[in-house]
């Protein structure tokens, strides 16, 4: 049960429903497999409570945007560095969530279920063992030795790197937020 009620649209102010409706109309209709509202329209997940601080809401909405659709770096690493983080918080809602948008991704069922469970996925592409490194190094101790780093920007670009970093801190505090409001993923 979440902590959080859901915010009726009727009471959304302007800067509020702006919010709602970049994460309604934008790039995300039609993408998104598991739903960003109820019945009622209202929004869903993390998002409900982006709108108690409007100015947070709009940079986090910006930056869910960029992370979803601007990236350099693969979908299938997003997707990876989201389970890694998501299971390192225990996250139920992200989870729930990248289970459902991982395989658009390209992940197997058995890669989903070994990330998901905290175990080697048996990747066997470079740049994603390599993300998927730098990604248990940084959950672990939050940085990157002088070969680590090396190895990161020979293989995804001091770019891929840097995106990386970011996902690994969106998706943290995105597990956070979920934990302190209680958001759960929806009864099957």
């Amino acid at each position: 049960m979440s902590r959080l009620r859901l915010f009726e649209t009727s009471e959304l102010t302007a800067r509020q429903w702006a919010i709602y409706e970049r994460l309604t109309g934008g790039r995300r209709v039609g993408r998104t497999p598991y739903p960003i509202v109820d019945e009622a329209g209202r929004l869903l997940g993390p998002t409900n409570a982006w709108l108690l601080s409007p100015a947070l809401g709009e940079a986090f909405e910006m930056l869910g945007e960029a992370i979803r659709f601007d990236l350099s770096v693969s979908h299938r690493i997003r997707e990876i560095v989201t389970f890694l983080v998501a299971q390192h918080r225990d996250s139920p809602y992200e989870i729930y969530a990248h289970r459902l948008t991982a395989p658009g991704a390209g992940l197997s069922e058995t890669e989903i279920e070994n990330l998901c469970a905290g175990r080697d996925p048996g990747l066997t592409d470079e740049r994603e063992l390599v993300a998927y490194t730098v990604t248990r190094t940084l959950i672990d101790s939050g940085d990157l030795d002088e070969a680590a780093y090396g190895q990161a920007v020979a293989l995804l670009g001091a770019q891929g790197l840097f995106e990386i970093t970011v996902l690994v801190g969106y998706y943290l505090l995105t597990a956070t937020q979920l934990a302190v409001f209680g958001v759960t993923p929806p009864s099957p």
